[in-house]
């Protein structure tokens, strides 16, 4: 791993309100060896429409505020700007990146920080390319930003998103697809690397046969998902199959922050559990005869790899999914995939009834191999490239950035 480095990180998620990202994940085993201010995210723009749970949404986003910064390990710190969330009005953009640049400095002062690495997944954040000179810029591509359904200043979003590859040092992509679109527009100055999983933490729970406290009471067999509820689930897949197959207990395990999942959630063989807490993950996954990943299949989605895919072949459990591309083309004959609804449920079925222990052990084999430890490894190697290779003037990138 990289060592003695100064890192500022733009995350796609709040540290403290929401499980793990990918980018949470990297930062907090970069910390081992790096110092890494983590700043939470600096609203791309309000929804794009008024969706369940904004009320919810608002009142974590004031309390992460109010937290301001907090340390979560000897070399690791996380903060929350105040900002207006509102972008794409000149004006406002400059205010905003005056304030946000101000607390952050006031921050990096106080810490004796001298950022030698800029991270960046979070598309808003383009504007901070030039806040740090001598710095290598990263551009952490998790999804295609570009095709976010989220935001509602989406012109405003494409344009930050194109500036941050075309001026980023190093982007790194964790799907395929995403991989093979930006190096057609920045060459070797891409790289891939999948998501990772926390393999020791799902070995553990493995090992020791602990079952979830959170089914103990539910029918099996049971279908599982985990991870936020939206509209970009496939609300009407699931309800489909499971009105089609009342034998099957379907459970999620997240929070509902937008869709209409009232006709699934009446059905009697669902359950809704609401928001697991991280540490809670591995025990409900390796809990599930059968784990889901079920979205509508729309470009934000082709382009993605779910974070959860890894976690879901780290438990063991057998997995059916929809066709997204990174799932066919890294997991072929690991995972049951499903181009319509009645292949979905047929895949349920198929899992339930003719799945090995054999398979179980090329599951776990396949995610052994997506190990955060064996991605910082590579990942590392990416950085290191770029932080000694000489600018145009023939300087180290990183001269006067190193502690």
């Amino acid at each position: 791993m990289i060592e003695e480095h100064d890192i500022v990180c733009f995350g796609p998620g709040d540290w403290w309100q929401m499980n793990p990202s990918c980018t949470q994940h990297i930062m907090r085993r970069l910390s081992k060896r790096n110092r890494v201010l983590y700043v939470n995210p600096i609203s791309s723009d309000l929804p794009a429409k008024v969706s369940r749970g904004i009320g919810k949404r608002l009142l974590r986003k004031a309390k992460s505020t109010l937290r301001t910064v907090r340390r979560e390990s000897a070399n690791l710190h996380t903060m929350s700007p105040v900002f207006l969330p509102v972008q794409g009005r000149p004006g406002l953009d400059r205010f905003n990146n005056w304030v946000i640049r101000r607390q952050i400095a006031v921050v990096l002062r106080v810490l004796r920080l001298r950022p030698s690495i800029l991270w960046l997944e979070n598309a808003r954040a383009a504007d901070a390319l030039s806040w740090y000179p001598g710095a290598i810029s990263v551009y952490h591509v998790s999804d295609d930003f570009a095709e976010c359904p989220y935001t509602r200043n989406q012109e405003a979003l494409r344009r930050r998103e194109q500036r941050i590859t075309q001026a980023s040092d190093l982007l790194v992509c964790v799907s395929r697809r995403l991989h093979d679109a930006k190096r057609a527009l920045r060459g070797d100055a891409v790289e891939y690397l999948p998501h990772g999983v926390d393999f020791s933490k799902f070995e553990e729970v493995r090992r020791q046969g602990t079952r979830s406290k959170y089914l103990v009471d539910v029918p099996r067999p049971i279908a599982g998902y985990y991870g936020t509820l939206t509209a970009q689930n496939d609300i009407e897949l699931l309800t489909w199959c499971a009105e089609k197959a009342p034998d099957i207990s379907f459970v999620f395990g997240g929070t509902i922050t937008a869709g209409d999942y009232s006709r699934l959630q009446a059905l009697p063989n669902t359950r809704f559990l609401g928001q697991i807490p991280y540490e809670d993950i591995a025990a409900l996954a390796c809990s599930f005869d059968i784990c889901l990943l079920p979205w509508r299949m729309t470009d934000w989605i082709d382009s993605c790899s779910p974070l959860k895919l890894y976690e879901y072949l780290a438990s063991g459990r057998p997995i059916v999914s929809v066709p997204i591309p990174q799932v066919v083309e890294e997991c072929s004959g690991l995972v049951s995939v499903a181009g319509s609804k009645e292949e979905f449920l047929a895949g349920l079925r198929h899992e339930l009834a003719a799945d090995t222990d054999a398979r179980s052990v090329a599951r776990i084999a396949a995610a052994a191999g997506h190990s955060w430890e064996h991605h910082l490894e590579t990942l590392s190697g990416y950085l290191e490239a770029r932080l000694t290779r000489p600018d145009t003037d023939g300087r180290a990138a990183t001269a006067g950035s190193l502690r």
